[in-house]
């Protein structure tokens, strides 16, 4: 593992308590691959979709894009205080954007947390302008942080593995399995991707070791040691 690694790894660890140290890590470390592979980013027209309390809307913002920061909860928004500037309250299943506007479309871990992410897919397809680009990350279920607050019980199942959190443990304070999470794969998510004759799979890693993008070709070693998903697109011209 990387020093970097390692440190993401030690900020991860206070995540709950202190978001802000490891997220803006994320989101500049992020906003640099996104800007050497389909930049210059300064003056493009980027959706954050699921954007939050605005971490990665601060990042693109600082180099240069114009970015419409969107989510679906106000409490999410204002999680870290004042929600971001000009922030939408929208719904990633139907996005209140006209077809082939956006220069990018950026989703961190939101894809997980929708009961039809193909519809987000489609979505995310429809808004860009050919040619742009489109960047979905996730926590893939069979990976040990695929329950996110329940794990490592989500191995038992969404529905089973929850009711013997609840019994060892409490109700989760969030991403209940089935009502804010849900099990998302990497293998049927780059067979839907793969299937669309409007997109082009540019890459796929591991968020977190992107140095170790071999590990995503692997069915089923994938999706338990990816740990955290990140898909490159691009929209065909």
């Amino acid at each position: 593992m990387t020093a970097h690694a390692l440190m993401l790894w030690r900020l991860w660890r206070s995540e709950r308590e202190d978001p802000a140290p490891f997220y803006a890590v994320l989101a500049r470390d992020v906003v640099s691959r996104l800007d050497r592979r389909y930049g210059p980013l300064g003056g493009q027209t980027v959706l954050d979709v699921g954007c939050g309390p605005g971490f990665y809307t601060k990042a693109f913002l600082a180099a240069g894009a114009r970015v419409i920061p969107l989510d679906n909860s106000r409490a999410q928004l204002e999680l870290a205080g004042d929600p971001p500037d000009c922030a939408l309250l929208g719904d990633a299943m139907d996005l209140p954007l006209a077809d082939a506007t956006m220069d990018g479309v950026f989703s961190s871990n939101m894809l997980e947390h929708t009961r039809n992410p193909h519809v987000v897919l489609d979505e995310i397809e429809r808004v860009l302008r050919p040619g742009s680009w489109a960047y979905v990350s996730f926590t893939n279920w069979c990976s040990p942080w695929g329950g996110h607050d329940i794990s490592p019980y989500h191995y038992l199942g969404p529905r089973f593995g929850l009711r013997v959190y609840e019994r060892r443990h409490a109700p989760p304070r969030k991403n209940r399995p089935g009502e804010e999470l849900f099990p998302l794969h990497i293998g049927p998510t780059l067979r839907d991707l793969r299937r669309r004759p409007g997109v082009v799979v540019d890459a796929v890693e591991p968020r977190y070791w992107p140095r170790l993008g071999l590990v995503t070709r692997v069915p089923l070693l994938r999706e338990v040691a990816t740990w955290n998903c990140a898909i490159y697109l691009r929209r065909r011209s």
